[in-house]
Parts: structure tokens; sequence; C-alpha cells
């Protein structure tokens, strides 16, 4: 349940954290057949957030790809010396 309040606040970090006790404690630890139902439901809202965010991300990406083309087109219209490409690393 940590991991998935994690997710929703956009702390990834903390979200990795509760996978990796989770791990530990389902090696020490036997789980209820209810329980692993409960952990696959939680496992799969996390996911749908992922994707929700991965898609954000790339459409942001897509906005300021598409932002930088207009720009750049302004500034060749307008006889702006071009600048030098910048180049954005994403790292998921």
């Amino acid at each position: 349940m940590t991991a998935k309040e994690a997710a929703e606040r956009g702390q990834w970090d903390s979200v990795m954290r509760c996978y990796a006790e989770r791990e530990v404690l389902l090696q020490t630890r036997p789980m209820s057949v209810h329980e692993a139902d409960e952990l696959v439901r939680l496992d799969e809202q996390i996911h749908d957030r992922v994707h929700m965010i991965q898609d954000v991300l790339m459409a942001l990406l897509d906005e300021a790809a598409a932002t930088k083309q207009r720009l750049q087109g302004l500034r060749q219209r307008l006889g702006l010396v071009p600048s030098t490409p910048k180049t954005l690393s994403v790292e998921a």
C-alpha cells in the first residue's frame, strides 16, 4: 500500500524501496492467497500509474520538440543565427 501511495505522489525512489523490502519479506514469510491477490491488485494500480506518467511525459516531450521546431522556424524567418543544438536525455 505504501508503494501505491508513493506512486500516486510520484516518489519513485520510495516505490523502488518498497518493492525491495517486499522482496525480502516474501522470501522469509509465507503469504495467503488473499494477500497475494491484494498484492497483484496493488501492483496493477502501480503499473497503470507508471504507464499514465510515461504517456504524460511522452506528450510533454513531443510538445517540447514541436515548440523547438517552431522557434527554429521563427529564428530562420527572422534571419537569426541558429543556436547550437542541445540534447535532452531522458532516463526512464
